[in-house]
């Protein structure tokens, strides 16, 4: 238990300490943990941001929590459906197939086009499809005739906009030496902007019915959307058990494995990379508690002399230590919420104070006539494929990011005590 006493004489030694105006050590060490705090929670939070929205995006537009593959025939897909649809844990049933095509709009240039065909009434009702998809001109219509819904890259590219006519060109034919070029037309119905570059510019959505002439083979997969996608294997399992180890089942974790690893990697290393800030000042730490105790020595001998133990003169610079940590953790994230909550101003102002510093320059040395005015942006859509810095806030990582500047602050006051040693405090007190 912590003795009063200890925690008294902590609070007057950083007191002293803040009003000795040469002694700026412990003032730095609060700001450089702030400092790193609010560093660590403002590029954790925008990665969260970007890593998170191309997750979701992944899972619940084009890869599905779980997948069957390679289903036989349009009568197995029907059964299989209903065998399967009532496990415990699964919302959404979609049966799909993919195509790959070539696309022609209103300009003469073809591209080449992943046509994913599903099933109308099932997708429509899908919410967390409809609103990572981003529906922004017309409508996901695509169960009344030839329509086809496509991302606002794939628009800009072929010029195209609602009620416009696109054709698709695939090869069809009995055998592969009797494959020919076939032309399907179908009306532009809506237009989605995900977010998410690859498949604003190559995925495009029909119904099952409209992609029949254009399937050429292609096999039909089931998309599975769960409740709790960390309970994906378990569903797997029980579909396993209704219908035999001969489906083709594929989870979340294993279709996008690679993807995947490389976001987490990229976290890890960011927040090692970044968390070298707490080592640093958890040296300055150390090195300014070990100044404390040399200086407070005279005192440290009265406390022994007094009857204070070893561990309870020890527990006053650890305690030291923890209000540094606390204070610093605590300042920085209040900081670092402050900064993510306004990113997109921060970042406007700053665009804004360039702007008008490069003009301020090139009219102090007379060559704004010679070169024009920019416009100056921190992240321009031409480069970056955003139209605001997507942020999110984990209190998980909050929590460690906190536990980890206090545990760094503390642990320095640790090692800087452990040089208190007074066997005799009289007798060093009498050469004082």
């Amino acid at each position: 238990m912590i003795e009063r006493w200890t925690v008294y004489i902590a609070e007057k030694y950083i007191k002293t300490r803040r009003i000795e105006k040469r002694n700026t050590t412990l003032k730095l060490s609060i700001v450089g943990i702030a400092a790193g705090v609010l560093t660590l929670i403002s590029v954790i939070s925008v990665m969260n941001g970007l890593q998170m929205g191309y997750i979701e995006d992944i899972l619940e537009i084009s890869s599905y929590h779980v997948r069957i593959e390679n289903i036989n025939s349009d009568e197995s897909e029907s059964g299989l459906i209903e065998n399967i649809k009532s496990i415990k844990g699964i919302k959404k049933i979609v049966p799909f197939y993919d195509i790959q095509s070539l696309v022609q709009g209103n300009s003469s240039r073809l591209d080449p086009v992943m046509i994913r065909a599903l099933d109308p009434s099932s997708s429509s009702s899908d919410k967390g499809f409809l609103e990572q998809l981003n529906i922004v001109d017309g409508d996901f219509d695509i169960k009344d005739g030839k329509k086809i819904v496509i991302g606002n890259e794939l628009a800009r590219l072929l010029r195209l906009k609602i009620g416009d006519t696109v054709s698709l060109m695939v090869l069809s034919g009995q055998s592969f030496n009797r494959l020919s070029p076939d032309r399907h037309n179908f009306t532009v119905s809506g237009i989605y902007k995900s977010g998410y570059y690859q498949y604003d510019r190559n995925l495009s959505f029909m119904s099952l019915d409209s992609g029949s002439g254009l399937r050429a083979g292609s096999s039909i997969h089931l998309g599975i959307k769960i409740s709790d996608i960390y309970k994906d294997r378990e569903v797997i399992s029980l579909i396993k058990e209704r219908q035999g180890e001969t489906l083709k089942t594929v989870s979340w974790r294993d279709y996008n494995r690679a993807f995947f690893s490389a976001l987490r990697m990229e976290k890890i290393s960011m927040m090692l990379l970044i968390g070298l800030i707490f080592v640093v000042i958890g040296v300055n730490i150390y090195n300014s508690i070990k100044r404390s105790v040399a200086e407070k020595m005279e005192d440290i001998a009265v406390l022994y002399a007094v009857g204070g133990s070893e561990k309870s003169v020890k527990r006053i610079f650890l305690i030291e230590g923890f209000i540094i940590g606390f204070t610093g953790g605590i300042t920085g994230i209040i900081s670092g919420l402050l900064v993510i909550i306004n990113l997109d101003r921060i970042f406007a102002a700053a665009g804004f104070f360039l702007q008008w510093f490069s003009e301020k320059i090139m009219f102090l040395f007379s060559v704004s006539d010679i070169f024009p005015s920019v416009e100056i942006s921190i992240f321009p859509e031409s480069y970056f494929y955003l139209s605001e810095v997507p942020y999110r806030i984990l209190f998980s990582e909050l929590l460690l990011i906190f536990l980890f500047a206090l545990l760094s602050s503390v642990g320095s006051a640790y090692f800087a005590s452990r040089k208190i040693s007074v066997k005799t405090p009289a007798e060093y007190l009498r050469y004082e």
